[in-house]
């Protein structure tokens, strides 16, 4: 029987959100309410696909069209907001044998790609699976460029004396100052945001670089999203605050979104920042930190220390030769 592809509508937000659950490979980012927020900042048409095998559903993949001087382009995430990943994300594979599972889901990439085709005719289009999404090759198959990437998945489901001694010796020191009067950490709304993006906009800057991330689309995420959802952590040092970090919440992961830049006062404050937000989600129940990152080798060097596992996803590239500038400035200005 062949995959149905067809699309939901806003007014079915309800039943995307169940199939975004009951998917390993759904994330924070496949919330429908995310989704709305991304295209409003993307300057995109969202297409919310859905695979069908008869009444079952298969597989969720969204999809962004943004259209300039009459060309199109697809992105799964789009560029410019700073986001990790998103791309498809299959359902009821269960029961399903070797064979059977990827016939499947050869026939829902197959499918999502002609209805792209047919409905945008994009010329170039990117894609970043989640880092559940373990086989691209559907993708390369369709004469996709694959690329693999990393992040850090840190493991919070255990005890967290036995968490902090799996860190590195050179971070386990700073996690109990004997100065802790000096420093307070606390979680905060729209105002701690402003100061997280602007801190990291002043450091790039400095390095005689843009940040593109918008703070409207970081404060729209908090103000239009669940309690809960959007966390920005801020620091204070000897009463200044210091540092920040944002993180997002899905089900049962958090996700390193941005902050925690090099300070300016001589302080491991990010170090408590990160252990603050280990300890805050492992009290709600999280089990995975996503730190992100892992594919530069000066932020390595510092995530590392935290001694997590890493995660591999993939980059999914296809366009004509006469797209190559746009791949190219995406690359750029991601």
């Amino acid at each position: 029987m062949s995959i149905d592809i067809d699309t939901l509508e806003p007014t079915e937000r309800e039943q995307w959100d169940d199939y975004v659950e009951q998917s390993p490979m759904g994330t924070f980012f496949h919330r429908y309410d995310v989704l709305e927020v991304i295209e409003r900042h993307a300057s995109a048409e969202l297409h919310p696909l859905v695979g069908y095998k008869g009444q079952e559903p298969v597989g969720i993949f969204p999809v962004f069209e943004i259209r300039k001087g009459g060309v199109s382009t697809a992105f799964s995430p789009p560029p410019g907001l700073g986001l990790p990943f998103l791309g498809p994300a299959h359902l009821n594979e269960n029961k399903l044998k070797r064979r059977k599972l990827e016939q499947r889901r050869k026939r829902f990439v197959d499918g999502c790609l002609e209805w792209i085709d047919e409905v945008s005719g994009p010329r170039y289009t990117r894609i970043c699976t989640s880092v559940t999404y373990d086989d691209p090759r559907p993708f390369s198959w369709n004469d996709y460029d694959t690329r693999p990437l990393h992040t850090y998945l840190l493991d919070l489901d255990r005890d967290e004396e036995q968490l902090k001694r799996s860190f590195s010796k050179s971070l386990r020191r700073y996690l109990d100052p004997d100065d802790s009067d000096r420093f307070s950490i606390e979680e905060g709304g729209t105002d701690a945001i402003g100061f997280i993006h602007e801190q990291i906009r002043s450091r790039y800057e400095a390095q005689g670089r843009r940040y593109r991330v918008p703070l409207e689309f970081l404060t729209d995420l908090f103000e239009s999203l669940p309690d809960g959802r959007v966390r920005p952590y801020v620091a204070d040092v000897d009463g200044e605050r210091a540092s920040g970090i944002i993180v997002f919440e899905g089900q049962s992961t958090i996700y390193y979104s941005e902050g925690g830049g090099k300070p300016d006062v001589e302080y491991p404050i990010n170090d408590l920042l990160h252990w603050r937000i280990i300890r805050d989600a492992k009290d709600r129940g999280v089990e995975t930190y996503d730190l992100h990152g892992a594919d530069s080798p000066r932020i390595c060097e510092y995530k590392s220390k935290f001694n997590p596992d890493l995660g591999t996803y993939y980059e999914l590239e296809n366009g004509t030769p006469l797209m190559n500038v746009v791949s190219n400035l995406y690359q750029k200005y991601r």
